[in-house]
């Protein structure tokens, strides 16, 4: 079997707006859509919605990753799959640039977290009138111990495994399909911008939490930065990963009893 991976294809702005906006657009429908409907139609809290979709959505895009690869890649092993996606090991050199890439994302969203309230009274980026208080900004003060999403958590084991495999796709999805097929491709096009393009991807992907975009965008960019610069798809994904596990420990907190704030 072939290791060499083919050498990506520059990627033109088109593809760089189409391979963004058909993730975004599905994140979109799942979340403003789907969700509230099955909270509608059968009554279930929010969660139960929210783990279908944000599940099945994270799931599709994680096998559109593997997908672009094999008809990228027809007959290319494991070792062309690490080599394309830029997957090497990473050393103690990228987990200390990935730390310090989480902080760097930490810092900027802390900075700009007034924005998404800002924007949230804008009637185009306000929140969807279902979304619970978790997917609201500034609404930590609402949030009641032990309850997620309308959902009281004590003993529910199946959603703490549900809410690990779908962080694990979100991780893994998000970072192979921007970072590991889009970036190569992007900075065979357009060099040391590449960066500024693929984070402006990123940041829109995220059109389904609309008024955080702002707040979001200089993380996009630093994930960006960072993964071209050291050609490592595992420092934005343990990044990204470590920032997105708080809510994955909250669930588990509220699943085994503990006080949640």
């Amino acid at each position: 079997m072939n290791t060499i991976p083919t050498a990506p294809k520059p990627m033109p702005i088109w593809q760089s707006v189409l391979y963004t906006a058909i993730p975004a657009g599905l994140a979109y429908i799942a979340m403003w859509f789907a969700t509230p409907a099955i909270k509608d139609r059968f009554g279930q809290p929010f969660l139960v919605g929210y783990l279908i979709c944000w599940f099945t959505t994270e799931l599709l895009i994680f096998s559109a990753a593997l997908l672009a690869f094999r008809l990228e890649n027809p007959g290319t092993g494991w070792q062309g799959f690490k080599l394309r996606y830029r997957l090497a090991r990473p050393g103690w050199g990228d987990i200390a640039w990935a730390m310090g890439t989480l902080v760097g994302m930490v810092i900027a969203y802390a900075a700009l977290a007034f924005t998404a309230k800002w924007l949230a009274t804008i009637p185009a980026f306000a929140p969807h009138p279902a979304f619970p208080p978790e997917l609201r900004p500034g609404a930590e003060q609402s949030l009641v111990p032990g309850v997620f999403m309308g959902m009281p958590l004590k003993g529910e084991w199946w959603v703490l495994v549900i809410y690990l495999a779908g962080w694990l796709l979100n991780i893994f999805g998000e970072e192979l399909w921007f970072r590991g097929f889009m970036l190569p491709r992007q900075e065979s096009r357009h060099g040391r911008a590449t960066w500024l393009v693929n984070g402006i991807c990123f940041t829109l992907f995220h059109t389904m939490w609309k008024w955080n975009l702002m707040a979001l965008f200089p993380g996009s960019l630093i994930l960006s930065y960072v993964s071209q610069r050291r050609r490592s798809t595992w420092i934005s994904i343990i990044a990204h990963g470590l920032l997105n596990l708080s809510t994955t420990l909250v669930v588990a907190a509220g699943v085994a009893g503990w006080s949640v704030a």
